[in-house]
């Protein structure tokens, strides 16, 4: 667990306090084993004095203001500090903490002030603007901004995207930007940080340069020494294999095992295999999720992924072979999917197909339905001809005012 790197770390080195920019959980929605695996090591840091101030992500927040989360648990029973804006009348307000209620938005820790946003997702830009007023009152206090946002990235996917100009105007008043949100390490000019998630979350962040680890940050007269720690997350097995050559759907099965056990995957791995070429059965015979369970087993690994590449087209708009991307196979298959509905324009259908990848990355980004009712809305007309279509709010809602 890459965690208890980061917990033996703080504890060896005697740090101050250690802040998490959300994300701590990948879903809301825990198991026991993990809720406790989290207890323990905050526990240990509790046991030795080092404040742990979080915020929450996109991930681990709750689903409603008014509901708890697992973070907000953690919270009350004292293991961190969970920082979180409040509101009044639309407005953003920043309170500091208060005690007996186990609640704020700001924090004083060794003479450090930490604030924290928390995930904000499309109303980043304004909450910012709101913060200033609180941010600009530091007095002589060394600034550190918890944001739970990307950066000049998922611009296009309504996802918590900002602009580095719109987030600028920042650096007169904070003097630390701790990041979170995007899964592999990037920095901002010497002021913004994201170490980049603990884990692979995904098995395809596995690539050359998307680093994952953590800072340990020293402070001194106001000026900062960075050290970057990579993590030592769990190992990743990837199999390319052309079935080509297989006659019958057990043959398959056969191929892969004989490919995976000749370079065998470390225990506890997480093993991606992609599958290509072409095949006389049909490739939907193959009952992959029962093989998966096998090869979990045989090869004692976290979690294996097999992605069925068989039989896909050669030619057109998607070459496919072993080391097609996923969004790419993505958009030719949502293309297939729209092109049986309708005719479309070749422009028309990569903007609606844009729009299909944005829905499906703010469901699988744990957002609520009103997230994806303002991408509707706001992409609309990309959905259908507004001369004959046009799309408002209650073509996205039922009559009770659900969102369909």
């Amino acid at each position: 667990m890459a965690f208890r790197q980061v917990v033996d770390y703080a504890l060896e080195h005697q740090v101050d306090f250690l802040i998490l920019s959300g994300d701590i959980f990948h879903k809301r929605a825990i198991n026991a084993e993990t809720l406790q695996q989290a207890v323990e090591l905050l526990a240990l840091l509790k046991e030795a004095d080092i404040p742990v101030a979080a915020i929450e992500g996109n991930h681990d927040k709750s689903f409603y203001l008014d509901r708890g989360s697992w973070l907000g648990f953690l919270n009350k029973q004292g293991y961190i500090y969970l920082l979180t804006p409040f509101y009044q009348d639309g407005r953003l307000i920043l309170s500091p903490w208060d005690e007996e209620t186990r609640s704020g938005s700001w924090l004083d820790i060794r003479g450090i002030r930490i604030y924290g946003l928390g995930y904000l997702g499309i109303t980043t830009t304004g909450r910012l603007e709101e913060a200033m007023k609180y941010l600009a009152d530091k007095g002589e206090h060394y600034i550190i901004l918890m944001l739970h946002a990307a950066v000049n990235r998922l611009l296009a996917h309504e996802m918590g995207g900002i602009r580095y100009e719109q987030l600028e105007p920042m650096r007169q008043v904070v003097d630390y930007l701790a990041l979170g949100h995007i899964h592999s390490r990037y920095e901002l000019e010497d002021w913004g940080y994201n170490p980049g998630s603990l884990e692979c979350v995904h098995l395809d962040e596995f690539d050359v340069g998307k680093e994952k680890g953590f800072y340990h940050v020293k402070v001194s007269e106001g000026q900062k020494e960075i050290q970057y720690i990579p993590s030592i997350y769990r190992p990743i097995s990837r199999y390319s294999i052309d079935l080509a050559k297989t006659r019958y759907a057990e043959d398959a099965y056969t191929t892969i095992y004989n490919n995976i056990s000749a370079v065998r995957p470390s225990v506890g791995a997480q093993v991606q295999v992609t599958l290509f070429g072409e095949v006389s059965y049909n490739p939907l015979s193959l009952d992959l999720n029962a093989f998966t369970e096998k090869l979990k087993e045989e090869f004692s690994c976290l979690y294996v992924e097999i992605i069925n590449n068989l039989n896909l087209p050669k030619t057109g708009s998607l070459e496919m072979g072993s080391l097609v991307k996923r969004e790419d196979l993505e958009r030719y298959v949502f293309g297939q999917l729209l092109l049986q509905e309708r005719s479309w324009e070749s422009d028309k259908l990569n903007d609606v197909i844009d729009v299909v990848q944005k829905l499906k990355e703010i469901v699988i980004a744990g957002e609520d339905e009103e997230e994806a009712i303002k991408m509707l809305i706001k992409h609309g007309e990309k959905l259908m001809d507004e001369e004959k279509n046009p799309l408002n709010q209650e073509d996205v809602r039922k009559d009770d005012g659900e969102a369909v």
